[in-house]
């Protein structure tokens, strides 16, 4: 008899019952093979096997023939069922007896009943395959424990809730029975990172990925059984954020698409019952302004589908589709917050980020506007940011604020406030320093930026970088000196921007300028350090960060000779173009993360990407102006309720009342009301009052 048709005899011989009347390929484990264990069937071996091992074996023993042969059947049915399954068996965290949930993940919509699952004993052969990060379970979903359950819920709506996303009403998830599965999963990859435990010490990593991968696969089982809802995409949103704090960045944008998507065939983004309230079409709203807050601030660009403008000139635009109705703009109740309505302005301002990331996106492709023309993205970006300005309610600015004053028992008793607050605020001067970025206009080296800018529009520009980083630095020492934790990963970009920034300035020639920027650089820097030993997305920035200084100054930047001082700093063009662009998916690949693609894939792109190209940049800077922080920069601009006619017969001055404003004594209380035109969120509160002029 030949060998194949001797194997098909053993393979037949040592199969199951069920699996022989199947026709299926068996393992063969004994006393129950794992086919049967995974369907929850009873095993049963016929007596016809062990009359043929005797006889094949002598004494029982199997060959190593054998032996081989029954290992490769089971890798080849657990390869088999890996294809169209991700493996979400995970083990209960710290050898703790793990909850798992019961029925059929898919189908359930609420957690029910949570039963205990039955555990055998491993096999050696099961080990052995363990041992190869493999495993035959493929339905088991395996929760947290309970009380683990109830911390994660608390520490995500102490961290996470509108910090930044906004997705839940806190009564709603009170009772942790009724949290669907996904949603325990997601909440769970987010929120203990902020766990203080020391049990977690080097697995909260781990754990936080296991659940991102937990939730990705009920969701997976949802979209193809067809029983997607509401908690699906709230479950999206949650990973999306997880995988981009762990900088699995690729991943990330592959789940901030899909959600996006499942929204707009679901009709999220359209408002369908304009002026109601149900805690239902709340919930929708919520979910539309997160997805919406996801894509600005998280999303990569240039990664919808676009459409050809004209055949003569090939260039690519972004489909615009405009909905019925603009979605409404979410109610804020039982918030803990007198300040409410702040998150909205998040989503303003996270749009205006997106436009200011194009902006130098364009920068870097070497053809854009002048940014001094009328109608440059800078200026365009400059009057949506003047708009927004104007718009913003005065009880959120920061002389009306006073985050200093505040105690820090008061501030992270209101971290539903704040830390959007403080995302306002970083991000507002970001967009000041990001299109004012030195780099952006001396970046290429076949030209002198000298004779390519104007003198004007270089010291304007060159004054707004250093008022806008001067205020990010003062930013940082706030959140230090009141020792408040920050929750939102997009932070660490904006404090890198303005790191890169200083760096010119540490090279001035004015050298109280110069010593101050080398100490601003410090700050940054050991800030980022801090953020970095929280979020992986935020080391990789720091590393990021760390490599462009030693290039920039091939030492520390203090060290220079005190009677020659530098006055040039050397920039690597690929590295600071990776550090602002992050969302790009022009932007490198970075190695640091896992990212969604096998190594090799970019082997050819490293390779390609392999020369480096250095700009040595000559400082002329000389600053006229002393940046003051004391009194948060605002100043109201002049306003005159009257005119003067001098048009008088007698030669006497009349006076003629200009506006409707009463006037008692001759004298006007407070600035004149404007109407607020300009650019603005549909839908979302607007309040005018005066532009702050720093």
């Amino acid at each position: 008899m030949s060998l194949a048709n001797s194997r098909i005899s053993k393979r037949s011989h040592q199969a199951c019952e069920n699996c022989r009347r199947k026709k299926t390929r068996c393992p063969g484990e004994r006393p129950a093979c794992s086919t049967c264990t995974r369907l929850k069937q009873a095993c049963q071996y016929s007596r016809n096997y062990d009359s043929w091992e005797s006889s094949a074996g002598g004494d029982g023993v199997l060959s190593q023939e054998d032996r081989l042969q029954q290992l490769e059947e089971k890798m080849n049915l657990v390869l088999e069922q890996s294809v169209p399954n991700r493996n979400v068996g995970i083990p209960g965290p710290l050898g703790l007896i793990s909850q798992s949930a019961g029925g059929d993940p898919a189908s359930k919509s609420t957690a029910g009943s949570r039963k205990t699952p039955t555990r055998r004993m491993p096999s050696h052969d099961d080990m052995t395959i363990q041992s190869a990060n493999m495993t035959t379970n493929l339905t088991t979903f395996t929760l947290p424990p309970k009380d683990m359950i109830s911390k994660c819920v608390a520490l995500y709506f102490q961290y996470c809730h509108k910090q930044p996303l906004w997705l839940f009403d806190p009564e709603k998830l009170s009772n942790l029975s009724e949290i669907p599965d996904e949603i325990t999963f997601g909440i769970s990859s987010l929120a203990l990172r902020y766990s203080r435990s020391h049990i977690l010490d080097g697995q909260a990593d781990q754990l936080c990925r296991q659940y991102a991968e937990s939730a990705h696969s009920l969701i997976s089982l949802r979209i193809a059984r067809g029983s997607v809802n509401l908690s699906t995409m709230q479950a999206l949103c949650l990973i999306s954020l997880a995988e981009y704090i762990a900088n699995d960045t690729h991943l990330a944008w592959i789940h901030i698409g899909l959600v996006t998507n499942l929204a707009k065939c679901g009709n999220i983004d359209i408002e369908l019952h304009e002026g109601q309230t149900t805690p239902t079409l709340e919930a929708r709203r919520r979910l539309f302004w997160s997805i919406n807050f996801l894509n600005q601030q998280f999303g990569p660009r240039n990664l919808s589908l676009n459409i050809l403008r004209d055949i003569s000139n090939p260039k690519y635009t972004a489909v615009n589709i405009d909905t019925p109705r603009e979605m409404g703009v979410p109610e804020e109740t039982g918030s803990l917050s007198s300040r409410g309505g702040i998150w909205v302005y998040m989503v303003q301002l996270g749009s205006l980020w997106r436009e200011v990331q194009h902006y130098v996106s364009h920068c870097a492709s070497g053809y854009f506007t002048p940014p001094w023309s009328v109608d440059s993205g800078y200026s365009i970006i400059g009057a949506h940011l003047m708009n927004l300005e104007t718009n913003f309610p005065m009880s959120h600015r920061y002389d009306s604020a006073r985050f200093q004053e505040q105690s820090i028992e008061e501030l992270h008793g209101d971290r539903w406030y704040w830390s959007p607050w403080l995302y306002l605020q970083f991000t507002y001067h970001a967009v000041h320093s990001m299109i004012n970025h030195p780099f952006l206009y001396s970046w290429r080296p076949q030209q002198s930026a000298q004779l390519a800018v104007p003198n004007t529009f270089w010291k304007t520009s060159s004054e707004l970088a250093l008022i806008h980083t001067t205020w990010t630095v003062r930013l940082i020492d706030m959140v230090t000196e009141k020792d408040y934790q920050l929750s939102d990963p997009s932070i660490g970009h904006l404090v890198a921007i303005a790191t890169t920034i200083h760096l010119y300035y540490c090279r001035a020639a004015d050298p109280a300028l110069r010593e101050s920027a080398q100490r601003k650089v410090e700050t940054c820097t050991n800030f980022l350090s801090d953020l970095a030993a929280k979020w992986p997305t935020c080391e990789v920035i720091y590393q990021k960060v760390q490599a462009l200084i030693q290039s920039a100054f091939a030492v520390s930047p203090s060290s220079s000779n005190s009677r020659t001082p530098r006055r040039t700093i050397s920039i690597d063009t690929a590295l600071m173009w990776d550090i602002l662009l992050q969302s790009s998916p022009q932007a490198p690949y970075n190695a640091a993360g896992r990212g969604l693609f096998e190594p090799s894939f970019f082997a050819t792109q490293g390779e390609k990407n392999a020369e480096k190209v250095t700009v040595e940049t000559e400082i002329f800077h000389h600053s006229t102006r002393t940046v003051d922080t004391s009194d948060g920069g605002q100043a109201l601009p002049p306003y005159s309720s009257t005119v003067q006619d001098r048009r008088s017969s007698d030669g006497s001055e009349m006076w003629r009342e200009s506006s409707s404003l009463s006037m008692s004594n001759g004298a006007v209380q407070g600035p004149l009301p404007r109407d607020p035109m300009g650019w603005s969120v549909p839908g979302l509160q607007n309040d005018a009052s005066f532009m702050d002029i720093t």
